[in-house]
């Protein structure tokens, strides 16, 4: 029994001291190991003699603090490029900022600790104890002894929240669509995404060890590490649109000059933009595209630079359905986003990061004056005007045509003193800014008349280009309202085909006559659309069908009849020269079919007489006649073409002055007019022949055109273009019942005296 007692005895003290002995070794096993960084735990510090690094007592169990364990020299004692590992550079060039309370521009979530004083330190992203997690999903195992996985640098997006929500800070976007990122990128030190192919925080910047002062794995000072992946946008540097060029002391919202943001810097900033596109300059109202360009090139700007004028292209416009876009052109929403569906902003037309669209190497210069091949356009517009012409398809005409100054004026400059030839065809006459006028025009205008006409009297003078195609002395009125006119009841019928304009040339129904009422100047036949085959450059002589008209005039008066309804109603009739004497000539040499059914008895420009714009010789008559005689007998004569049809009686005896508004009304169909000596329509006067006779109607009792010499029917004799019936006239004046024989058998007294 006591032999028991003392063998259980000694079990004891064996296993006690057993115990004991592992303890120890634990602990001085735990301690070398742990001392490595916590050197408090060492003995050696509780001395009373001075050591090399001073004594820091403390709870050795204070968690998530910074004291001595975790200062930057502790983890630089390792990590020094001694240990081969991924840090051996961490102290090399810039790191992350430690030691420092958090900006108000951070967040630090609370399972990411700060020091005992509140600052970021090395222990807020990493701990040393446990495996720590992961960086790179392609990698099993923890990596880094990070306190948290950063696949995709989501633990940087922990901290950084408003750089992670870019589309409401305006900032770069991350991990939204597949790109190609460089190689050169990863070989400085960038971060794949989880696909490797998504643009991440550690894709520019890199947290130890970064060359650029933002932590961008290379300096950016000159925007080399926008330009790795923006190569397109490259061709900016050195071009004026890089403002260490152009305005060197120019600021960015941060107050940086281009010399310290860089050349991409000055209009974008990766993070925390004034708006979208990343912009770098104070927002501006309107709309956000177009704004970026205004704040530099606006009419309110401060910069002495390239400012668009008050007369400049228009913009936020959709496209008409008549206009199409090449894919080369893009559109834009109100906010910004590019769609086709869009409306034209200043980066429809310009690619503001090349000067010239067809050789990136060309970057112009601070002094160079640009034109129609470069000028940041995305297409140039030399030439062919190519760049206009894709969305103005339906102008496309006039490159085969007499107003191609290239071909016609090759000398002539516009207001930017370029020829056509270099600035596009388009550009002889519209310029998209700092136009003198409405129309985008580019040729200077006199500060009196109507803006309409002046369009095309800059060159239709006598020392413009357009010298050698005057409209005469006798032309067809212009810059008169159409109100005043014998037409103004039909004004809206007219300004639904034909365009009407204000003083001031803006569209309106009830507006002035002016040229391009009746001319298209940019299509020469109307009855075709797009380039004319077979075209020779020179001076085309034109007639009615073409010479720019908007609507061809023969063989129907397609064009006239617009405006005068009445006096087409000669189409079809013997006074219809195309269908009666088709090879007779007007003052210019014109047949019917050069000149039209309208034009063989008047003429729109260049009219030898003022007097209804005659476009034939006057013929003779007496000194008891009319001057609006000399109309008839030009045809009705002997040697003319009507000398088959001259009176025997031709005109009523002078000096026998009437009143035609006693009874008759002008506004009613009974109206019959009167004319002074000088053919001026007047309430008293003679009777001559268009006072009884309606040259254009055959018949006052048929509202609508004739055919033939007669219409339905009637013979010739029966109406003879009188201009109202016989029983309601002011021949009853005088002769009373007689006046119904006299009125229908003027020109015939031998009947007259028969009835």
């Amino acid at each position: 029994m006591a032999n028991s007692r003392l063998y259980i005895y000694l079990l004891t003290i064996s296993i006690v001291l057993s115990l004991c002995s592992s303890a120890i070794a634990l602990e001085k096993s735990s301690k070398r190991n742990c001392a490595i960084c916590h050197v408090m735990w060492i003995d050696d510090f509780r001395t009373d003699k001075e050591t090399l690094i001073e004594w820091q007592p403390g709870n050795v169990l204070m968690k998530d603090t910074q004291g001595v364990v975790s200062s930057e020299e502790m983890c630089y004692s390792c990590h020094d490029g001694y240990v081969m590992d991924s840090r051996s550079v961490t102290w090399k060039y810039n790191g992350h900022r430690t030691f420092m309370k958090p900006s108000k521009n951070v967040t630090v979530p609370a399972d990411l600790p700060l020091s005992n004083k509140d600052e970021i330190y090395c222990g807020t992203c990493h701990t040393a104890h446990g495996g720590g997690s992961n960086t790179d999903a392609s990698i099993s195992g923890g990596l880094s002894f990070l306190r948290k996985d950063n696949i995709d640098s989501q633990m940087c997006e922990m901290c950084h929240t408003k750089q992670a929500a870019f589309k409401r800070y305006h900032g770069h976007p991350v991990k939204t669509k597949s790109y190609d990122i460089p190689e050169i990128l990863f070989d400085a030190g960038s971060k794949r995404s989880r696909s490797g192919d998504r643009v991440i925080c550690q894709t520019c910047h890199e947290v130890h060890g970064a060359k650029g002062d933002k932590l961008t794995v290379m300096e950016n000072k000159a925007s080399k590490l926008c330009t790795i992946c923006h190569e397109k946008q490259k061709s900016l540097i050195e071009t004026k649109h890089d403002l260490r060029v152009s305005l060197p002391d120019e600021k960015n919202i941060r107050e940086q000059k281009p010399s310290e943001s860089g050349p991409c810097g000055a209009c974008h900033l990766a993070h925390n933009a004034s708006g979208k596109r990343m912009w770098a300059k104070p927002p501006s109202p309107g709309e956000p595209v177009s704004q970026q360009c205004l704040a530099c090139h606006g009419q309110d700007s401060d910069l002495k630079g390239k400012q668009i004028g008050k007369f400049s292209h228009p913009l936020t416009v959709a496209l008409s359905s008549e206009k199409s876009t090449s894919s080369r052109l893009p559109l834009f929403l109100e906010d910004g986003t590019r769609n086709p569906s869009g409306g034209v902003q200043c980066f429809s037309c310009h690619d503001v990061h090349r000067w010239d669209p067809d050789n990136p190497l060309n970057t112009g210069g601070k002094n160079v004056e640009g034109e129609g091949s470069n000028s940041f356009l995305r297409i140039s517009n030399s030439a062919s005007s190519t760049l206009c012409l894709a969305c103005h398809q339906d102008k496309k005409q006039l490159m085969t045509s007499d107003h191609n100054l290239e071909v016609t004026a090759p000398d002539e400059k516009n207001l930017q003193e370029l020829i056509a030839r270099v600035s596009g065809p388009c550009g002889a006459c519209h310029i998209p800014h700092n136009a003198s006028g409405k129309r985008l025009w580019a040729k200077p205008l006199a500060a009196e008349g109507d803006f309409g006409t002046q369009l095309c009297t800059g060159c239709h003078n006598k020392n413009g280009a357009g010298k050698a195609k005057l409209t005469g002395e006798n032309s067809h009125p212009v810059d008169v309202p159409i109100k005043e006119t014998k037409i103004g009841h039909i004004n809206e019928q007219v300004a639904g085909v034909l365009p009407l304009y204000s003083e001031d040339g803006d569209r309106m129904d009830d507006g002035r006559i002016v040229c391009v009422t009746c001319h298209e100047p940019h299509n020469w036949d109307p009855r075709k659309s797009g380039p004319l085959e077979n075209y020779e450059p020179q001076n085309v002589e034109g007639d009615t069908t073409n010479s720019f008209l908007r609507k061809a005039n023969f063989p129907s008066p397609e064009l006239c009849k617009i405006c005068h309804v009445n006096e087409a109603r000669v189409e079809g009739t013997v006074h219809d020269l195309s269908k009666t004497a088709p090879k007779a000539e007007n003052f210019l040499g014109q047949t019917v079919k050069t000149s039209g059914s309208c034009g063989a008895c008047h003429l729109v420009h260049k009219a030898p007489n003022k007097l209804k714009l005659w476009a034939r010789p006057y013929g003779p008559i007496n000194e008891k006649a009319n001057a609006m005689d000399v109309l008839c007998t030009s045809c009705h004569s002997k040697g003319n073409i009507a000398e088959k049809k001259i009176p025997a009686v031709a005109t009523h005896p002078a000096q026998k002055l009437l009143t035609n508004i006693t009874i008759f009304s002008k506004e009613g169909t009974n109206y019959m007019p009167l004319f002074d000596v000088d053919g001026r329509e007047k309430n008293v006067g003679n009777i001559s022949c268009p006072t009884c006779h309606n040259a254009h109607e055959w018949s006052p009792s048929l509202m609508e055109m004739a055919a033939g010499k007669g219409a339905k029917g009637n013979t010739e004799k029966g109406f003879r273009f009188l201009r109202n019936m016989s029983y309601n006239t002011f021949c009853m004046d005088c002769h009373g019942p007689d006046a119904i024989y006299r009125y229908m058998y003027f020109h015939e007294p031998e009947i007259r005296l028969k009835k």
